[in-house]
């Protein structure tokens, strides 16, 4: 009857299961502190919006979009500059949106068209309530068509 080392044993096992406990939390917030303001589910929503009136455009189209919501989610989780929130890939057509740290949504659009001028305007908008709000313009122009400006 060798009490000390069932003792030994019996520690060791709630060892084992603290350290998973331990592990298992730590994943926990990891997945809540990527998951601040949303800014996964908004940064897919706008990809996708995006490529939405992509494909629905026309060659010689301008384009300028609100985006001051993900321009204050970037800021907030931060994402260093503005001209990281997003990108365009025009090789791949594909629209990039990124909202925070190390995570970008892509999705790809169908259009037989490239994106050019891409420009972020800070404050230079106003919504429908006549709050200044960010702008993102870009141009449309036929695929395989050099950039003038």
């Amino acid at each position: 009857m060798n009490k000390k080392g069932n003792t030994e044993d019996l520690m060791k096992s709630y060892l084992v299961y603290l350290i998973l406990l331990v592990v298992f939390l730590a994943g926990m917030l990891l997945v809540i502190y990527g998951q601040r303001q949303g800014a996964d589910i908004w940064s897919d929503y706008y990809s996708k919006e995006i490529v939405k009136v992509i494909d629905f455009s026309n060659a010689g189209d301008k384009i300028c979009l609100d985006v001051h919501r993900p321009s204050v989610i970037a800021k907030d989780n931060e994402v260093r500059s503005y001209s990281e929130i997003f990108s365009i890939d025009n090789k791949n057509k594909d629209i990039c949106v990124k909202l925070s740290k190390g995570i970008k949504r892509c999705y790809n659009y169908f259009n037989s068209v490239e994106i050019v001028n891409l420009d972020f305007k800070l404050a230079e908008g106003r919504n429908e309530n006549n709050e200044i709000v960010n702008i993102l313009c870009f141009d449309i122009v036929k695929s395989g068509v050099e950039n003038a400006a």
